[in-house]
């Protein structure tokens, strides 16, 4: 059995979305469609219930992920054995990152890193958040910048913040508040709501409408949709409802769209670098050590 096929199959057993999953590893749906047919073929058992709405593991599928991750840790573990003894010496730190918001500020630096600890291999991957806390959590990834609102604890990872970014709110140039520049959240409520689909990332609710429970106020949600991008879309034509998001994301706006600053002030995005302790991978204190310096350097 060939280790890509494990590869595709962990990933689309995580994301139960065959686009997604196929986007992902660099195939086409249907490529990605075949395999797992290869796969189940293979394996005398159905992996995956597919139906038009949907993709759900069976209780086959379910056992087999468990099962894959042991092969897939343990081919890796051999590979690093194997590149140790023919005196390779293969060191890696694998990192998630929230591309688009931190990318300006981490790309000086890996370059710097890169070029101090050249026998350290970085591999950095570009994730949605509920992906990357996963990927951490399984130790797929040792480190992982990503982003949360300084209301929620994190209880889970070692964190090292070192950025923040504003709540914002984005309406159709058309909608009443587009020209006021800032606007309050009482204001905004008076609005219907859209946001991404909490069945689709549940943590997104985390990232919009939450702020509004934290203030007590009350709203109107009015649409759901499956990804931020679309939200955007939508309002590119829609000129009565508002999205809550961060700042760093504007990019997604059209220009029938504009982006509005919040009022209140207490509450916003930390950007963190986050571990696990648990993660033995010597080279995560290497890494940290560099970045403090870098963050030093760089931000006093």
């Amino acid at each position: 059995m060939k280790m890509q096929l494990l590869y595709e199959f962990m990933q689309l057993a995580n994301l139960l979305n065959f686009s997604q999953a196929a986007q992902k590893m660099n195939v086409t749906q249907p490529v990605l469609s075949r395999h797992m047919k290869m796969l189940e073929d293979k394996l005398g058992v159905v992996l995956f219930i597919r139906s038009t709405h949907k993709v759900a593991l069976t209780s086959a599928g379910k056992l087999f992920l468990e099962e894959a991750r042991k092969i897939v840790q343990q081919y890796e573990g051999s590979l690093a054995i194997i590149n140790a003894f023919a005196g390779k010496g293969y060191r890696q730190l694998k990192i998630v990152v929230l591309g688009e918001a931190i990318q300006d500020f981490l790309t000086p630096f890996l370059t710097q890193f890169q070029q101090d600890y050249a026998d350290i291999a970085i591999e950095c991957r570009d994730n949605e958040l509920d992906e990357a806390l996963r990927f951490l959590e399984e130790h797929a990834c040792d480190l992982g910048f990503v982003i949360r609102p300084n209301f929620l604890e994190n209880n889970r990872f070692c964190a090292l913040p070192f950025l923040t970014d504003p709540l914002c709110v984005a309406v159709n140039r058309h909608h009443p508040l587009a020209k006021r520049g800032k606007v309050s959240l009482r204001e905004v409520s008076e609005w219907p709501i859209i946001r991404v689909d909490h069945r689709e990332s549940p943590l997104f609710e985390q990232f919009s409408t939450r702020f509004l429970d934290h203030y007590n106020i009350t709203y109107r949600l009015d649409k759901e949709y499956p990804n931020l991008k679309t939200c955007c879309f939508n309002l590119e034509y829609r000129k009565d409802v508002a999205l809550l998001m961060p700042k760093h994301r504007q990019y997604l706006l059209g220009d029938n769209s504009v982006l509005l600053e919040v009022i209140e002030d207490d509450y916003w995005f930390n950007l963190e670098l986050v571990w696990d302790n648990q993660n033995t991978n010597a080279d995560i204190n290497i890494f940290l050590t560099e970045f403090r310096k870098f963050l030093d350097a760089n931000h006093g």
